[in-house]
């Protein structure tokens, strides 16, 4: 953190003040030189907090093998799950080669290059200000013919910095939100839900592990100037209730983050809004391949819809939190896919194969089948069904294997 905390401040001020201090001829090119040499210092940092991240395919286990119903292995599951619980395959072990940095540090990084990011324009008024004062008053400057040095502009100088600085803050943001769902809650979520069968793993046990990892999350990142929050969340195109959503969640800390000393409160809600709603839709897109891709032991059954139409409605309901979280149009818009999955699990058998056989004429001609699903969904959902009619469907048409778990 020392170096994060250096590189966000002190450094560079120091640079800058002893860049001035420096009694020997200089132009247009020293200055220039100068303002490099700070915007790559930044540059390497955002470069080097990136780099430490896990990459997405190690937080995220691979995608089992596609297989269709068997009626012995859906018997079989219930007893396999115990075992396989506590004797996992040594591939199925998190490998302890993979680094993946806890959410605490990931928000005090966040913090630092968000602070970072906030005074790089004073940094870049301070150095316009003093090469301007020092062209009229110090004599050891050395002036050229056209007088470039003495207006020198060098308001723009860390504009690389900027790039850098908020590709970093989404990666960590797409980086936390995965390492929350694919990770932290591999096991109760993307491992163990609906599994032995959706009546006996519901979703609503999720949501307190979701709410202890989004509140520390929260606990961490600093409340912001509600002013800077409103322009921002309109630039957004979003809806003033977001406001109850972060006082709700969201505290103000004193960091001690060594900025010039001493603790200091950094405003960083856009990344929290962020952060958080990455979460959302992380965790929709685990809950989508449960659904769809949950392997061999999950089985779905026609009145399993319902139980699923609940879960869906249970995730909702949490972020939108009784009107003090997401806004309710936005979280409706973005479940709808989500929505239609289920919907999908909810039709007869015959209806699901019929609609396979039509969908896969109609993409060749760009359109859709009568479900409004693709021929991959409709197949996904017909593997996953816990019946006979289906399985032997997909095994003449498709060559599925059978379950064996």
């Amino acid at each position: 953190m020392g170096l994060g905390a250096d590189l966000g401040l002190r450094l560079p001020v120091q640079t800058v003040d002893q860049f001035f201090a420096l009694r020997v001829p200089m132009g247009s090119g020293e200055l220039s030189g100068l303002c490099r040499g700070i915007d790559n210092a930044f540059q390497v940092y955002t470069n080097l907090v990136v780099g430490n991240l896990a990459s997405k395919e190690d937080l995220v286990p691979p995608v089992p093998i596609l297989t269709r119903y068997a009626k012995e292995a859906g018997i079989k599951a219930f007893v396999k799950k115990e075992f396989l619980d506590h004797h996992k395959l040594p591939e199925e072990r998190r490998s302890s080669d993979i680094t993946v940095l806890p959410t605490p540090i990931l928000c005090v990084q966040l913090n630092t290059l968000h602070y970072a990011l906030s005074h790089l324009s004073k940094l870049e008024d301070s150095i316009s200000e003093r090469w301007l004062k020092k062209a009229h008053s110090d004599k050891f400057i050395k002036r050229s013919h056209d007088d470039k040095s003495r207006s020198f502009n060098q308001r723009n100088a860390f504009d690389g910095t900027r790039k850098d600085i908020n590709a970093a803050i989404d990666k960590i943001c797409e980086y936390t939100g995965t390492k929350i769902v694919f990770w932290e809650l591999r096991e109760p979520f993307i491992e163990n839900l609906y599994k032995p069968k959706v009546s006996q793993a519901r979703l609503e046990a999720l949501i307190e592990l979701l709410d202890l990892a989004l509140n520390q999350l929260c606990s961490i990142i600093v409340e912001p100037l509600r002013d800077r929050l409103v322009t921002i969340l309109l630039q957004a195109s979003l809806v003033s209730s977001l406001l109850r959503f972060f006082k709700r969640f969201s505290s103000v800390l004193q960091l001690p983050l060594f900025f010039g000393g001493g603790g200091v409160v950094l405003p960083l809600m856009p990344s929290l809004f962020l952060w958080v709603l990455k979460c959302f839709l992380d965790f929709q897109d685990g809950l989508l391949r449960v659904l769809l891709d949950g392997g061999p032991s999950r089985v779905f059954f026609l009145n399993d819809a319902k139980l699923l139409e609940e879960d869906l409605d249970v995730l909702k309901e949490f972020f939108i939190s009784g009107g003090d979280g997401l806004p309710r149009g936005v979280v409706e818009n973005l479940v709808a896919h989500a929505r239609h999955i289920i919907k999908l699990h909810g039709y007869e058998t015959r209806e699901l194969i019929e609609d396979l056989k039509s969908a896969s004429g109609l993409e060749l001609q760009g359109g859709r089948s009568k479900l409004g699903a693709d021929t991959k969904t409709l197949l996904r959902i017909l593997c996953h069904r816990g019946d006979s009619e289906a399985s032997q469907f997909v095994k003449k048409q498709f060559k599925i294997p059978k379950s064996t778990v």
